[in-house]
């Protein structure tokens, strides 16, 4: 949502400072700031439709920290306090706060699954539901565990009973890791191509790319994922997906066809 949008739902009645208020809780929670300059706020609302006077910035700074609004951070900006945070959503009406994308936007725009691929319908309306109401780091995990279970199927259908070892560790009796199985499906490109030519090693390196972010949010304590990252990512996850299943389809023909 932009800070234009989010204006629409504001009290009409808010005063300038509120406002400034309003432009701090935009900046943390839809782009992701951990701490606000006055610049930061100057530069939004220049570039937006607001009244607020760029001049009058510092003296709204001012009241607000005067009035237990904002509260100062670590690298000389500030933050809204839990007070702050609750002044401005009294004055936002449910719609801002509770604001679902469309049904229609999808992070994963897939939907061709054949029959018997149910679980990856349901994981890819689970990212996807995820993604609509702004949930980037379940988003990112689902995306991670939908990839490394592709990954692991398509070596495993295509490797079983020939070389185990490309999606097996038997030393250890247990199937590689994510990184370990995208290293031997990016050695496995030139023979895996066959079944979908637009299979490139880079292609798995735009993957494993994709799923050092997942590990942000599987491994690490990271929320604060923006619109514009996800929406960077959702065309080449899209890709990535449609180029992988058309692989594990190939490769299971040619599994049924051997045996």
């Amino acid at each position: 949502m932009t800070l234009d949008r989010f204006l629409e739902h504001y009290d009409n009645n808010a005063g300038q400072k509120e406002q400034v208020g309003l432009v701090i809780f935009y900046l943390e929670n839809e782009q992701g700031q951990d701490d606000v300059t006055q610049a930061d706020v100057r530069d939004v609302i220049q570039r937006s439709r607001s009244s607020i006077s760029p001049s009058s910035i510092s003296t709204y700074f001012s009241r607000m920290r005067g009035s237990d609004w904002i509260t100062d951070t670590e690298n000389d900006g500030y933050r809204l306090t839990h007070f702050g945070e609750g002044e401005v959503e009294t004055r936002l009406d449910d719609e801002a706060l509770n604001n679902p994308r469309d049904e229609e936007d999808q992070f994963l725009d897939i939907d061709r699954f054949e029959n018997g691929d149910d679980r990856y319908e349901r994981l890819v309306a689970d990212i996807n539901e995820t993604y609509r109401y702004r949930l980037y780091d379940a988003t990112m995990v689902l995306t991670r565990k939908f990839f490394e279970d592709m990954v692991f199927q398509i070596l495993k259908t295509h490797y079983a009973g020939e070389d185990n070892e490309m999606f097996y560790n038997q030393e250890n009796n247990r199937h590689y890791s994510f990184d370990d199985l995208l290293t031997n499906l990016r050695e496995g490109v030139p023979t895996l191509r066959q079944y979908a030519r637009e299979l490139e090693r880079s292609t798995v390196d735009d993957l494993r790319e994709l799923k050092e972010e997942g590990n942000s949010g599987a491994h690490a304590v990271r929320v604060d994922f923006t619109d514009e990252e996800i929406e960077a990512w959702s065309g080449d996850a899209t890709r990535i997906a449609e180029i992988l299943y058309e692989v594990l389809r190939g490769a299971r023909i040619a599994d049924e066809y051997d045996n």
